[in-house]
């Protein structure tokens, strides 16, 4: 019941950055996107105050998938057409959609590669996943 505001933000900003983060860059990216992916980035910040262990897990997954994405993407890049990097990159779909699609919105101010994009906003989750951490060890600290 405490996370229908971090849950709701995330379904909007996935549903408004969908179809720009599939067709980038033949798609375009307007201030509407941007704004739903702030506001998802504001209740990341928001629910990191708490310190909650499934947010940690969350941007844990977070981190990992902007390096996954990152990496695919660039051997994908240098070796086209070999049957097996193929099979490899499929994995990279699933981590894209579900933690780098939702900030897409983002990508108005930087205009980068899906993989480099992913590769920064590994940045961002590794910035909720220290917060979460720095501040739950000052609760526990306080009290």
């Amino acid at each position: 019941m405490k996370y229908i505001l971090l849950i709701g933000s995330y379904l909007l900003a996935f549903e408004i950055n969908l179809m720009p983060s599939i067709k980038h860059p033949d798609s375009s990216i307007n201030m509407f996107n941007s704004f739903v992916t702030i506001l998802f980035m504001v209740m990341l910040l928001m629910y990191a105050k708490k310190g909650s262990k499934l947010l940690k897990v969350f941007s844990i997954f977070g981190i990992l998938s902007g390096g996954i994405v990152c990496t695919i993407t660039t051997f994908e890049q240098a070796a086209i057409g070999n049957g097996i990097l193929d099979v490899i990159a499929s994995i990279q779909y699933p981590f894209f959609l579900i933690f780098i699609t939702p900030l897409f919105g983002g990508n108005i101010l930087f205009d980068l590669s899906y993989g480099s994009y992913a590769l920064l906003m590994s940045l961002f989750y590794g910035s909720i996943f220290g917060l979460t951490v720095y501040l739950k060890e000052n609760e526990v600290q306080v009290v």
